[in-house]
C-alpha cells in the first residue's frame, strides 16, 4: 500500500542531492593509498561481533522502533543457487539505517556498499565502516581509480554488494527517484544477478506511536534480475535499468495507473511529489 506522511521535511531541488547534514569530526585522507576494502585480518573478528550485535540488539530494535516488516523473502530464498558467485542488491534510500534492514532481509550474508565520502568524516564513521561501507573518493582521479580496482576485486571474488542507485538519502520519501546506471553496468560486466528491493511506509498505530511520529517501514524483496550474457552490453544495461525501476515502484505501491508512476528516469527534470 502506498502511504505519504505529513511530516515537515523539505526535500532538495535535485533528486540526487544530499539531504543528510554530517558534522565533520575527523580528518581522513581518502587517496590512492587508502584501504577501501578493509583487508585487515581483524575484519573477520569485526564481522563476527557486528553480526552478533545485529541479531541480538539491532534487529529487534528496528522491529520495535520502526515497525519493520519484510515481504518477499521467499524470492531470495528460493533462488539461492543463482547467488553462488555473489549478487548485487539495490533499494531506495529513505532513512539513516535502512541498510541494516537490507542486511536483515538477506542474512546471513554480510554486504559491502559504496557510500558518500562525507559519512566517513562524521561521528558514525566507524559504524558505517563496520557495516561494510566503502567511501567513494571525490577529489582525486588516482583515488577514484584505486577505489574502482578495490570495488571490482570484491565483485570478482563473489562478495555481495548493495547499491543505493538514487544517489542520496531522502528521509521517508515515498516515491522511487531515478536510478543511476552504474550499478547495472557492474551487473552486466560481472554477470551478477540483481535483487531489487523497495522501502515503503505505513501509518503508525498502537504502541508504535510512543516512539516517534515517523512512519513505520516495510521492505519488499523482489525476484532476481538476471543479465543476458548474449545481449549487447549497452542494451542489457538499459533493459535492467528500466525493469528495475518499474519493479521497485510497483513494490512500493506505485502502479501505472497512478499519477506519480514514472517510466522516464530524468535526473535533471525530476518533479518531486512532496
Amino acid at each position: 500500500m502506498y502511504y505519504k506522511h505529513n511530516l515537515d521535511y523539505k526535500y532538495p531541488d535535485k533528486c540526487d542531492e544530499h539531504m543528510l547534514v554530517v558534522k565533520r569530526v575527523r580528518e581522513t585522507n581518502f587517496d590512492e593509498n587508502y584501504d577501501y576494502i578493509d583487508k585487515k585480518k581483524s575484519r573477520k573478528v569485526k564481522n563476527f561481533f557486528f553480526a552478533f550485535a545485529m541479531n541480538l540488539i539491532v534487529f529487534p530494535l528496528l522491529r520495535l522502533t520502526h515497525g519493520l516488516k519484510i515481504y518477499g523473502k521467499e524470492n531470495y530464498k528460493k533462488n539461492k543457487d543463482l547467488f553462488k558467485n555473489g549478487a548485487i542488491t539495490i533499494s531506495n534510500h529513505v532513512f539513516k539505517w535502512d541498510f541494516i534492514c537490507v542486511i536483515k532481509a538477506i542474512r546471513p550474508h554480510l554486504v559491502r556498499f559504496p557510500a558518500w565520502q562525507t559519512n566517513f568524516e562524521g561521528s558514525d564513521a566507524k559504524l558505517i565502516r563496520w557495516a561494510g561501507g566503502m567511501p567513494i573518493p571525490t577529489h582525486s582521479m588516482k583515488a577514484m581509480r584505486r577505489f574502482g580496482r578495490d570495488f571490482e576485486e570484491l565483485l570478482e571474488s563473489g562478495k555481495w554488494i548493495h547499491f543505493f542507485p538514487e544517489g542520496s538519502m531522502w528521509y521517508f520519501y515515498p516515491d522511487i527517484r531515478p536510478l543511476k546506471k552504474m550499478v547495472f553496468k557492474y551487473a552486466v560486466k560481472f554477470n551478477r544477478p540483481i535483487i531489487p528491493m523497495s522501502f515503503s511506509f505505513r501509518e503508525r498505530r498502537g504502541i508504535t506511536r510512543l516512539f516517534t511520529k515517523k512512519p513505520c517501514v516495510d521492505l519488499h524483496v523482489g525476484a532476481p534480475l538476471i543479465p543476458n550474457a548474449q545481449a549487447p552490453a549497452y542494451s542489457e544495461v538499459d533493459r535492467l535499468h528500466t525493469v528495475a525501476y518499474d519493479i521497485m515502484q510497483k513494490m512500493a505501491g506505485i502502479t501505472p495507473d497512478m499519477e506519480n508512476y514514472r517510466t522516464v528516469q530524468d535526473f535533471e527534470n525530476y518533479q518531486k511529489t512532496m
